[in-house]
């Protein structure tokens, strides 16, 4: 087969096979007023606090990302512990949400501004955290402060240098 059949071929099959494996991501706005609703909505690092929810429809799959907040200084142990409390806010917000039923897990990056290469602040994902559905249908909200996230939920990540911080 010449190199102009093997192109146009592989052309075609590039192109039928990208929106099969196109995930739609759509926002939510009941997850985001039922969240807005309950959450400090201030960094206080000048950022949006929450710059993305959105659902793949089909999966079921929510995914929020929030601005970790600066509590009174850059101490991570601080920033780590008003993190995890967000984070229980987030996931009961969600799962007392108008659309609750349509969500089967829930994942939370919280992020914080790194200082980069040419020292420029970029917001990095420093925390994750993820609850499923089953799981959350049989949490106790009242006693959340008072958990282990990394027992609690079925996913929770610290970024290395805050792992010394974790609750």
């Amino acid at each position: 087969m010449s190199r102009l059949a093997c192109s146009a071929v592989l052309s075609v099959l590039l192109a039928v096979a990208q929106p099969a494996l196109a995930q739609e991501q759509t926002d939510e706005p009941l997850v985001r007023q039922s969240v807005e609703s309950v959450l400090e909505m201030d960094t206080f690092r000048g950022v949006d606090r929450l710059p993305r929810i959105t659902l793949d429809a089909e999966r079921g799959d929510l995914t929020i990302v929030f601005a970790m907040r600066r509590p009174m200084s850059d101490d991570p142990h601080q920033i780590v512990a008003s993190a995890t409390d967000d984070v229980f806010t987030i996931l009961w917000a969600t799962y007392t949400s108008g659309d609750a039923a349509r969500i089967r897990s829930a994942t939370v990056l919280g992020t914080y501004a790194v200082v980069g290469r040419y020292e420029r602040p970029k917001e990095v994902p420093l925390l994750r955290a993820v609850l499923s559905a089953d799981r959350a249908a049989n949490f106790d909200w009242a006693s959340a402060y008072r958990l282990d996230p990394r027992l609690a939920l079925d996913t929770w990540w610290v970024e290395g240098e805050l792992t010394t911080a974790t609750p």
